[in-house]
């Protein structure tokens, strides 16, 4: 048996889950990992010092988090060794069975640390206009060859652009990035977990 968690695999019978649909549903939370190197916590205790949650400004591209529910907290000590990610962590094709990684492909690494971003608060903060532009924060499913539940964030302006293409050079995206990055660490992120709700599976299975 293989230390990979087999529940967050796409399957053949799931789907891609709708943007409108995913956007309906309020309670849910996504889980993003620190790498164990990067964990640092507050007086010896349980609790994660934010000095630790560092998100590079051009993530903002495309922030890769998981959605709880199927996806449990426990699995985001799981994941793919560097040389072999361009297998896995490719975009899934619908109608298809995801990979599962054999135990050379991938690790459990139990010391990694980890934070919380609740999708409500996340889709209705109000971020300042930075260089002409007032921008959002939106969610994608983007479900890859061995996870289902992996979710983009990504940052929209008002015309629903993503700011990765628009016409404006690398300082300013930069800059938007990093304002929209201070935020999200600051007013959004949660080191603690109070509740969340898992998504329907009417909305991910096909209808049979």
């Amino acid at each position: 048996m293989g230390i990979y968690p087999k529940h967050i695999l796409p399957y053949s019978q799931y789907h891609f889950i709708e943007q409108n649909k995913l956007l309906t549903q309020s309670g849910l939370v996504l889980i993003r990992h620190i790498e164990s190197d990067k964990v640092q916590w507050i007086d010896n205790s349980n609790v994660l010092h934010p000095d630790c949650i560092q998100i590079q400004s051009d993530h903002l591209r495309d922030l890769s988090n998981n959605l709880l529910g199927v996806f449990k907290v426990d699995d985001i000590f799981y994941g793919i060794n560097k040389e072999y990610r361009h297998s896995y962590c490719e975009l899934w094709e619908e109608d298809t069975m995801g990979l599962i990684p054999a135990d050379n492909e991938c690790f459990k690494d139990e010391n990694r640390g980890f934070y919380f971003i609740p999708i409500d608060n996340l889709l209705k903060c109000d971020l300042p206009e930075v260089g002409e532009q007032k921008c959002h924060f939106m969610i994608f499913h983007t479900p890859t060859k061995c996870n289902f539940w992996h979710i983009s964030i990504r940052l929209l302006n008002s015309e629903n652009k993503e700011i990765s293409s628009l016409d404006l050079n690398d300082k300013k995206k930069k800059r938007i990035w990093k304002s929209a990055r201070d935020f999200l660490i600051a007013d959004i992120i949660s080191r603690e977990l109070k509740s969340y709700t898992a998504i329907p599976d009417y909305l991910y299975l096909k209808s049979s």
